[in-house]
Order: structure tokens, then C-alpha cells, then sequence
């Protein structure tokens, strides 16, 4: 089995919504949602794993900018918006998916991902960790607290 086939069994079989595989072995899991799983692999195991294979169950482009800045070599998602193939085109990075869709929705379907929302207009990957990191930092904070 090879790597990126590793990284995607194991995100199906062991109910991740994240991981990460270099060679043989799995280096990164997650059950998070969100980008708050990429945001930590960048921020910790990234350096160590040049060119490892990702398997995510969703990733849009500000994940897409993650990936680039995280040294990821290839990468399987579920759900992959065009804005994140396109980021992952310009990168060099082997992307595969199950469904493509133009962008990624809320929760609730009601209006863009926040994620993709804030990476409008972004081109640098530091800056998309940099918003990614302000907005997970502020989501339990009450407004005007």
C-alpha cells in the first residue's frame, strides 16, 4: 500500500477527519473539524514530513493554503472546491477527490465557509495561518467580551 492509500484508508476506517502519512507510517490524526487540524499539523509535525500524503474529509482553499505552507506532497479530500484545486495546481500538489464543488458551504448552508470567506484575496500561506489561527482563537469569545 502506498502512502497517500495509507492516509486515506486510514481517514475512512478509523473515523478521522484528518491524516497525515509519510512513508509507512501515520504521523498526523485529527477528529476536529474544520481547519483547526491543518492549523495544528503546520504548527507542529509539518517541518518533519516534507512531501507527506494528506487524506481530509474537506478541503477548501484556505486549507489548500495550509497544505502548501505544511509541505504537503499529495492530498486526498472528500469534498474539494475549486479554489483549493486551483491552489493546489499552483503548488505542484497531487490532489484527489470524491465530489468538487465550486466552494465550500457553512454548516448550516446558508452562506460561504468562514475559511473561504477569509482566504478571498490571501495569496501568502503565513498570513492564511496567521487569519486562520485569529479566527479559531476567537471562536468561543462572546462578542463586545
Amino acid at each position: 500500500m502506498n502512502t497517500m492509500e495509507l492516509a486515506k484508508r486510514t481517514l475512512e476506517e478509523g473515523g478521522y477527519t484528518c491524516v497525515v502519512a509519510d512513508g509507512e507510517e501515520i504521523v498526523f490524526t485529527s477528529r476536529e473539524r474544520g481547519i483547526r487540524p491543518l492549523v495544528e499539523y503546520c504548527r507542529g509535525a509539518a517541518a518533519a514530513h516534507p512531501g507527506a500524503a494528506l487524506a481530509d474529509k474537506v478541503i477548501g482553499r484556505a486549507a489548500a493554503m495550509l497544505c502548501r505552507l505544511g509541505g504537503i506532497g499529495e492530498l486526498y479530500a472528500g469534498v474539494l472546491s475549486q479554489g483549493a484545486l486551483d491552489e493546489l495546481n499552483k503548488a505542484g500538489i497531487r490532489a484527489g477527490y470524491g465530489t468538487k464543488v465550486e466552494a465550500i458551504r457553512n454548516r448550516d448552508n446558508t452562506g460561504l465557509c468562514p475559511m473561504e470567506s477569509l482566504s478571498r484575496g490571501v495569496e501568502d500561506p503565513e498570513e492564511m495561518l496567521r487569519r486562520a489561527e485569529e479566527f479559531l482563537a476567537n471562536l468561543g469569545k462572546k462578542p463586545g467580551a
